[in-house]
């Protein structure tokens, strides 16, 4: 019988909002029940965290993420995955999407292979993890985010121009047969011709067809959506701006209800102000929180790598020698903590834009993303003052705890 374990004390948070004294109890991989910290220590579990003074709040998800801590995604070794998964989860993270970014054809299908390999060791297509990993050091990859290649040149941000092709279907065939059914996000530009077409196949395969990298006009956008476009690639970042006269994808992203909004809420690429406009806009059911972080992620400013370009970082902000952002330096539990401030949000609010959000825009929302009984017990406890992470719990394990 697997054994239990009691997160006592603790401030539980859901969409809704937060219970103070309350007790989740694990039992092995899974959330067996939610009550009073005196009614749960009835149960007399096998162990007990002590929570109190904490927030203890659904993994986050990262859907949007290019490496940290030394690795990337491109570089297309299950240790680099390794790596990325062990330091994210010292950030609350729980879950995440490696993304791979433009490149040529068979750099992209090998770091689609490598990322899909490692999310069928944590969890199948269907969102069934297969086994339970005691010995797992850091979070899970729960799919494949491919970042191109069908994307505008004009507006390619960090994106290699050398990787960036006309929409093609016999090559998002090959991408998506080498994702093994694991892809599940698809950066376009919806302007490009031929790209309507491909966020239909895009949609009828369950992958999440997102704009981003382009300059479409906010007709382009509505005809795309009417295709099953449903998402927006770092909102504001890579794309036509505002304007009133033309309101572009910014303007799209902000008014149509079936597009959910990606935001790098680093107060380097978004300004405050902006932040909040979207989090008012969207609220936390169409906003999402994610990093775009690139291998700089928790090391010293210094020279580095992004898709074989030259990467200076200085004061965290990550950038080409020609001075385009590439990427960022930004965590999780940051990001969750900068929307609070900039956006002026409920805790709760910020953490669902991080958590509940990303896993149903992936798929995984009858698994993952809340703190409710049958849920895969993917748990970040956060000091209720700092919102610091205290400790991760990735299917039950503690893969983080502070020192």
């Amino acid at each position: 019988m697997d054994s239990t374990l009691l997160i006592a004390g603790g401030t539980v948070v859901s969409a809704y909002g937060v219970s103070v004294d309350t007790g989740v109890l694990v039992r092995g991989s899974k959330i067996a029940e939610i009550g009073p910290t005196r009614d749960m220590l009835r149960r007399n579990p096998d162990s007990i965290i002590d929570a109190r003074g904490a927030f203890v709040a659904p993994g986050f998800i990262d859907i949007h993420i290019h490496g940290s801590a030394g690795s990337d995604t491109m570089d297309a070794t299950s240790s680099a995955l390794a790596r990325m998964a062990e330091f994210v989860s010292s950030h609350g993270v729980t879950g995440f999407l490696p993304t791979v970014m433009s490149s040529p054809i068979e750099q992209m299908l090998a770091a689609t292979r490598a990322a899909a390999q490692a999310a069928r060791t944590d969890i199948n297509p269907h969102g069934e993890c297969d086994v339970r990993n005691p010995s797992r050091r850091g979070a899970q990859v729960l799919g494949v985010n491919i970042e191109g290649p069908f994307l505008n040149a004009a507006f390619k941000g960090a994106q290699p121009e050398q990787g960036i092709v006309s929409p093609n279907p016999a090559i998002l065939h090959r991408i998506l047969e080498v994702g093994g059914g694991h892809v599940r996000v698809m950066t376009i530009a919806p302007e490009m011709p031929g790209a309507v077409d491909i966020v239909k196949a895009l949609a009828s395969q369950g992958v999440l067809a997102s704009v981003g990298h382009s300059g479409a006009s906010y007709d382009d956008v509505k005809n795309a959506i009417e295709a099953g476009l449903r998402h927006v690639t770092h909102t504001y970042n890579g794309m036509r701006g505002l304007h009133h006269r033309e309101p572009g994808v910014v303007g799209a992203a902000l008014v149509h209800g079936e597009l959910t909004c990606e935001i790098i809420a680093d107060g380097i690429h978004v300004h405050p102000a902006a932040v909040k406009l979207v989090a008012r806009a969207k609220g936390p059911g169409g906003t999402v929180l994610m990093t775009d972080a690139m291998r700089a992620s928790g090391l010293p400013d210094g020279h580095y790598e992004l898709g074989g370009q030259h990467v200076i970082v200085t004061c965290g902000a990550a950038r080409l020698d020609t001075g385009v952002l590439a990427g960022s330096t930004l965590t999780m539990d940051n990001a969750v903590r900068n929307m609070v401030k900039f956006a002026g949000i409920p805790v709760h609010a910020a953490i669902s834009m991080a958590s509940s959000t990303p896993a149903r825009l992936i798929g995984l929302a009858g698994r993952k993303g809340r703190i409710e009984p049958e849920m895969d017990a993917d748990i970040v406890l956060l000091d209720a003052e700092t919102l610091q992470v205290r400790a991760t719990l990735v299917m039950g394990d503690a893969v983080y705890e502070r020192k």
